[in-house]
């Protein structure tokens, strides 16, 4: 099972969500048995990979040991393969270890786990990365979510013991400029283009923007999934 976190740092509204999202479901398209933690401020992965409020019980219930692990996950109406622990915005005290038992339960029932973090000041997500293999800092071609990236990924001492798989997001290829400076800086950086099918104001679930998003999309979401699953070049922790 391969663990992958996907963060932001203090910067929000870089399509965190929408990617994790999008990469979870092409994954469950392809075959995979994936399982997508939402720990969002807003539930919004939920929305997206669910389409409705699934109802309780959610994350918060499980942290607050009201609800079981399993009485938690719920199946995705778009995919039998895609499974989500859902939020509605709530989350309360996260607990890595609260969260590792959940990991350890789905470990032989799944094939990847996508942890879907908000935007954090300071260090209060970072036990949960921690459980991950595998990083991907999502930012856009803009400077404050560089350099908020840049500074989040330059003050984790486990870097060095993860896969940290940058991704520079909602990128036009006039903006040459900017993949080379994230180049430069992270070296190697995965691309996902702007698409209009992807800022959902004419679609409101994962399925119909899967659907209706362009060729390049699809195919910059392949080469993510295969570096993800290419097990020679995986750094645990």
């Amino acid at each position: 099972m391969v663990i992958v976190a996907f963060a932001s740092g203090n910067k929000g509204g870089t399509g965190k969500t929408v990617t994790a999202s999008l990469l979870s479901y092409h994954l469950a398209k392809s075959g995979r048995q994936v399982l997508l933690i939402d720990l969002g401020e807003y539930g919004s992965s939920t929305r997206l990979t669910l389409d409705r409020d699934p109802g309780p019980p959610y994350l918060n219930d499980y942290f607050l040991g009201n609800a079981s692990w399993s009485d938690v996950i719920v199946t995705s109406p778009f995919s039998d393969n895609l499974h989500v622990a859902p939020s509605r915005g709530e989350i309360g005290p996260v607990d890595a270890e609260t969260l590792e038992y959940l990991l350890d339960r789905v470990s032989s029932r799944v094939s990847h786990v996508f942890i879907d973090l908000p935007a954090y000041p300071g260090s209060l997500y970072d036990p949960i990365v921690g459980l991950a293999e595998i990083i991907v800092p999502v930012f856009n071609p803009d400077s404050l979510s560089f350099q908020a990236v840049k500074e989040w990924l330059k003050r984790r001492a486990f870097r060095s013991r993860k896969l940290v798989l940058p991704l520079l997001n909602k990128y036009f290829t006039m903006m040459g400029e900017w993949k080379e400076k994230a180049e430069d800086e992270f070296g190697s950086v995965f691309t996902l283009p702007f698409d209009s099918a992807l800022l959902f104001s004419l679609t409101s679930n994962i399925e119909d923007a899967y659907s209706l998003s362009n060729r390049r999309v699809k195919d910059e979401l392949r080469l993510l999934a295969y570096r993800i699953e290419k097990p020679l070049l995986k750094v645990t922790g």
